[in-house]
This record gives C-alpha cells, structure tokens and sequence, in this order.
C-alpha cells in the first residue's frame, strides 16, 4: 500500500473505468478513512450512500447532472451528503460541547451551516479518495449535480443536502499529472 505522500501524488481524476467490481473491503477501507476524518467540533456532518445499482446510477445520471456520463462506466458511486441535524443544538447527531449552534431545525436556520457542513465533509472525501488511490483504485468528484434532484432519488431528508457523486473502479486510463503552481505562487506570506 502507498503511504500518503504517493497516494497524493499519484491521485488523479479517473473518467474511464475498468468494469470490474470493486470489492467490498475496499469500500469498507474508503468509508472508515472518511468515518474517521475531522471535523469543526467534532460533528461529523458527512453521510454517505453507496449506489451499484444501474438503474439508480442511470436515474442519477439523467436526472440530477449535467451530462457526466462516466457515472455510468464506473462500476460504483458514492453519494456524498451533508447532515445539518448535527448543527442544531441539543440534537442528539451534535455534539453538547458545541458552543455555534442553531437553536432549531428551521430550513432557513440550517442552511447558514451549509458551508461549514460541506467544507467537514470535503475533508472526509478526500480521506476515500486518497484510501482508495492507495488500493489501486481510481476515482472522481463530480460536483457538478443538482443537489436537490440527487437526494430525492436517493430518499434522503431535506436535512441531508448533496455534496457530489464519488466515482469509483478500477481506472482504465492513466492521465498524466496537471500542472501545478510553484509554491512561492501559492505560499503570500512565511513569517
């Protein structure tokens, strides 16, 4: 297995797949990397939904993106989702150390810890996918969704918003690195 510098540095975007499936442990491994990732006040907002199923991935596929049709090839998705539950205080997903916490579930409430939901769930993600890149496996965010149309055909609560799909096989290409900014374009200030 890779250790995480080369999992970082071979990760890339996979949009061809091998159609081999993707064993069970290796999923496992991907969920346990995001189960134990951080989070603002330890709320763990992510939720997570593992799509094999065709004639789902093909009802995603048509209905809630804008034409990725690599949702398809790759033998697995996973849904990625924000619960904002955990942001409510006294809920009993948020944590009672939480000092920043809505005082109810009211819609209007919630949608103000979107950002910082989606940024704690972010992070998990990109635990999966580097855990995945180190099995072997190749993957791919596809951010552009439509959030709503994705957590109805997966059944989820309105407090469950949708992040993005996960792509994920066995990868059939292998693209070469993009190019990256030196680090004294990306670094403004070291003190």
């Amino acid at each position: 297995m890779l250790d995480v510098m080369q999992a970082i540095q071979r990760r890339r975007s996979i949009r061809q797949f091998r159609p081999d499936p993707v064993p069970k442990e290796v999923v496992d491994t991907m969920l346990e990397a995001a189960r134990i990732a951080p989070s603002g006040s330890n709320r763990q907002p992510w939720r997570f939904q593992v799509v094999t199923d065709p004639s789902l991935r093909e009802r995603i596929f048509s209905e809630a993106t804008f034409g990725s049709k690599h949702i398809i090839e790759a033998p697995l998705t996973i849904a990625c989702g924000s619960e904002l539950l955990s942001y409510v205080k006294g809920n009993r997903l948020a944590p009672s150390s939480s000092v920043l916490a809505a005082e109810n579930d009211d819609w209007e409430t919630l949608k103000s810890f979107l950002a910082d939901a989606q940024m704690n769930t972010a992070i998990a993600i990109e635990h999966m996918v580097l855990a995945a890149t180190a099995q072997g496996v190749g993957t791919c965010r596809l951010q552009r969704i439509k959030p709503g149309e994705t957590a109805r055909l997966l059944g989820w609560p309105r407090h469950v918003v949708a992040l993005c799909l996960l792509l994920v096989g066995y990868p059939a290409e292998e693209p070469l690195a993009k190019p990256r900014l030196p680090l004294d374009e990306i670094v403004l200030k070291r003190n």
